[in-house]
């Protein structure tokens, strides 16, 4: 009998046991009503948001280019135009910086100097005076721009991402250069260049990418 006995009790801690852990599984398994619901109301709410507006009118061009310069930059290549882009564009720009550096020396004709100091215009060789035609009638630093223009170009046709930062760090380190150049500039000619930097509004952009850039604005005004 204590056998039996033994026997029964041992049977019934095992059954009890499967009933715990069938409780257990179903707690788990079973997820909470409210948190249900409100995956639900969530996962509806931006349903709603994707297919609510009109087509056309929801600026799907920037989500297009949002997302297609994202996948780009994760497979590292733009599909069917990547070597185009680095066999062709990146030349073309090298080149092009090269005949702006080369407009803009001779543009500057005596005033040229590798220091964002300008030239004494009261000295007795005449070296210096302010530069406003030319290719300073586009831009006030070309020079500069010639210079970010062909690392990019370098940058593409090498498929370098190093010389893109590195040229992304020379945009800067010139755009401050040409701040303090211009203080210069003003401490030197005064209001003459003060009118020159209102008639050319450009200091590394030329002027005709920033009126582009102005009248795009104007078309697409901010929404309130």
């Amino acid at each position: 009998q204590q056998r039996l006995g033994g026997i029964d009790s041992f049977l019934n801690s095992m059954n009890q046991g499967q009933q715990n852990n069938g409780k257990k599984k179903s707690m788990i398994a079973e997820p909470e009503p409210e948190a249900a619901e409100n995956i639900e109301s969530y996962v509806n709410a931006v349903k709603t948001n994707v297919l609510s507006g009109e087509f056309g009118e929801r600026g799907e061009q920037y989500v297009i280019a949002q997302f297609g310069l994202l996948l780009c930059i994760a497979i590292g290549t733009v599909p069917y135009f990547g070597d185009i882009l680095a066999l062709a564009l990146g030349p073309a720009l090298i080149g092009g910086s090269l005949v702006i550096v080369y407009r803009a020396a001779a543009d500057l004709g005596t005033n040229l100097s590798p220091w964002p100091v300008p030239a004494d215009p009261s000295s007795d060789d005449g070296s210096g005076s302010l530069i406003d035609t030319g290719i300073y009638s586009y831009v006030r630093h070309p020079m500069y721009s010639g210079l970010i223009l062909g690392m990019a170009g370098l940058s593409m046709a090498t498929d370098s991402a190093t010389r893109l930062l590195l040229t992304i760090a020379l945009y800067f380190v010139l755009d401050a250069k040409a701040d303090f150049e211009e203080a210069k500039l003003i401490q030197t000619y005064g209001d003459e260049y003060v009118d020159y930097m209102f008639k050319v509004k450009g200091k590394l952009i030329p002027n005709a990418a920033i009126s582009l850039l102005r009248k795009k604005g104007e078309a697409d005004p901010e929404e309130d």
